[in-house]
């Protein structure tokens, strides 16, 4: 009898063990990796129609903030109550992502929040400054449930703001426009993305683009009109400038190369005929380890 009981003991305690590896509610480490989808576009009254492109890439080399809210149970909570705001993550060139110091409880479900590039400081829960020039990204993933041995999510980024890249041409075919100068002016210089839903709210349109070699600016858009001027100066034998008003509509996710055709049989007048072109990565600056 003796031995029956040291049996059953055993027994009971292997089976303490299993259920303590396996069991909801050990702690799992969040592993990240991203890749960036491409949308299609609309062309605007301005501009033939668009061609429509779709195609997943690695995301490219830059700091992430990610939000994890947990979506099950009694402890539910939202960006102002959640222990992981803006947790510093990093991604390589081929989207493998580090960093960050979430522990999640296998068993749990999750709602994960990231975008790029990381503003180290966010005044308010979820709204994060963004800047012309900025490749904004923004990703979520839903009802991942957390795992032992580690929670792996795959995040698909998508672009908040759009390119755009202009080049001179002349209407006659043989003026050479290498030493004119070009001005766009009215985009958005400033804004805020809302990490909850990828959602851009701009202000100050009053940034100014003189690159005329075709090159590709990240520039803060909101799918609404803008209203640009246009003005090409230093025209070969001409002394009046060039100039032009546009109402251009761009959706996030596109990429457009524009042709400023520059009317040289008279009137000063200027027009704008554009593509969607392949989307064209800037190097980010200022990469830094996460945190």
């Amino acid at each position: 009898m003796k031995k029956l009981f040291v049996l059953a003991g055993i027994l009971l305690a292997v089976g303490s063990c299993s259920k303590r590896e396996t069991g909801v509610g050990e702690r799992s480490e969040l592993i990240l990796s991203g890749q960036v989808a491409f949308g299609g576009s609309v062309a605007s009254s301005e501009t033939p129609a668009a061609k429509p492109a779709s195609a997943l890439d690695p995301l490219p080399a830059t700091n992430l903030g990610v939000y994890v809210l947990t979506k099950s149970g009694d402890a539910q909570t939202d960006f102002n109550t959640t222990s992981w705001k803006n947790e510093a993550f990093t991604s390589d060139a081929s989207g493998i992502i580090s960093g960050g110091n979430v522990s999640l409880r296998t068993g749990t479900s999750y709602d994960i929040y990231a975008y790029a590039p990381r503003v180290v400081a966010v005044s308010d829960a979820h709204t994060v400054p963004v800047v012309h020039g900025q490749d904004v990204l923004w990703a979520k993933a839903s009802g991942i449930v957390a795992t032992a041995g580690g929670t792996k999510a795959q995040l698909e980024f998508r672009h908040c703001g759009a390119q755009v890249g202009f080049q001179l041409k002349a209407s006659d075919g043989t003026t050479d426009l290498t030493g004119a100068d070009l001005e766009v002016v009215g985009f958005y210089k400033t804004g805020t993305l809302d990490a909850g839903t990828g959602v851009l709210t701009l202000s100050n349109p009053t940034q100014t683009l003189t690159d005329k070699s075709g090159a590709k600016t990240n520039i803060l858009v909101d799918g609404q009109a803008m209203a640009l001027s246009v003005k090409v100066t230093n025209v070969p034998g001409r002394p009046e400038p060039f100039t032009g008003s546009f109402s251009l509509t761009l959706k996030p996710g596109e990429s457009w190369l524009f042709d400023v055709n520059v009317n040289m049989d008279g009137g000063g007048k200027i027009t704008f005929v554009g593509e969607v072109v392949n989307w064209v990565d800037v190097e980010a600056g200022n990469l830094l380890p996460a945190e």
